[in-house]
């Protein structure tokens, strides 16, 4: 999931070209991180001490970390750190981007900290990041105030990342009180609270939710694929209602519809989570305790 986040920011920048970036995610999904790579990034060893390692283990029937504790370059309980982060997004990251020889871990560091300050990060929210924890990722990007509204945003950003798209790259929140869309599947959920959820895409870009979800392909977004994003938004919001009826806050869901070519008009506001999905644009919209109208 970083490799998406800062990937996609060294392409906008053009420090990597469309056919790196597609050649690093696919090395990353493939390869597991190596321990030499991992402890150059979190300066545990200079590149100098990682290659020496790497030239003794030709000589030596010995794990990587087994030669640089006989080196003396590292103790076992930071070997045993390294091995806990050989799955980490980070370290995968930055093994595919120096084994695809596309950007040395100097330059990586370099623009990471361009990328940082550009988006006023700090080093907390980077390591929130790199760890590719949706639940530590989505405050980064999703600004809501009211805990009930926030419970909501992450459970349907997750079950997007369980169910549909595990590569699914937020996009900073905003808020408006109108907002037009060209297709817009969405349900309304009344009770103690009044909650309006749905996603909407300016094409047919709700294709990258309809078909993970029906597991089959559609040509466009006709009956069928709304359908199919219709049921995922009232599966997320059936296990929403069943959360909170565990609360003794009770919920009543109505069927979910779809829309073309309209205006949502509110008397509050909602919020809109942008995200890429294989680079296509999918909004998440939701809107709480306020009258909503799609004209």
């Amino acid at each position: 999931m970083f490799g998406q986040y800062f990937g996609r920011y060294l392409l906008e920048k053009n420090r990597i070209s469309q056919a790196e970036f597609n050649e690093i995610i696919a090395h990353q999904k493939s390869s597991p991180a190596k321990l030499g790579v991992i402890a150059v990034a979190e300066k545990l060893l200079t590149a100098k001490q990682a290659d020496e390692v790497n030239e003794l283990q030709k000589k030596m029937d010995l794990r990587f970390g087994d030669v640089a504790i006989e080196k003396g370059y590292l103790l076992s309980e930071e070997v045993a750190y390294l091995l806990n982060m050989q799955g980490n997004p980070y370290s995968k990251f930055v093994q595919a981007i120096t084994e695809n020889k596309v950007l040395t871990i100097e330059e990586i560091e370099s623009y990471l900290e361009e990328y940082k300050n550009e988006y006023g990060f700090t080093d907390y929210e980077i390591d929130a990041l790199k760890s590719g924890d949706i639940d530590r990722i989505i405050p980064l990007f999703v600004e809501a105030d009211n805990p009930f509204l926030c419970d909501y945003i992450s459970l349907a950003i997750r079950n997007l990342v369980r169910f549909i798209n595990s590569e699914v790259v937020l996009q900073k929140s905003y808020k408006k009180s109108n907002y037009a869309f060209g297709n817009l599947a969405y349900q309304h959920m009344n009770g103690e609270h009044q909650i309006f959820a749905g996603f909407a895409s300016g094409k047919d870009e709700l294709l990258h939710i309809a078909e993970p979800f029906a597991k089959e392909k559609f040509d466009r977004m006709d009956e069928d694929a709304f359908d199919s994003v219709c049921e995922f938004i009232n599966c997320n919001n059936g296990l929403f209602a069943s959360k909170l009826s565990e609360e003794d806050i009770h919920m009543d869901m109505t069927p979910p519809l779809f829309e073309r070519n309209k205006k949502i008009i509110t008397n509050g506001e909602v919020i809109i989570i942008p995200m890429l999905m294989d680079g296509a644009k999918v909004e998440l919209i939701v809107a709480m305790n306020s009258l909503v109208k799609i004209d």
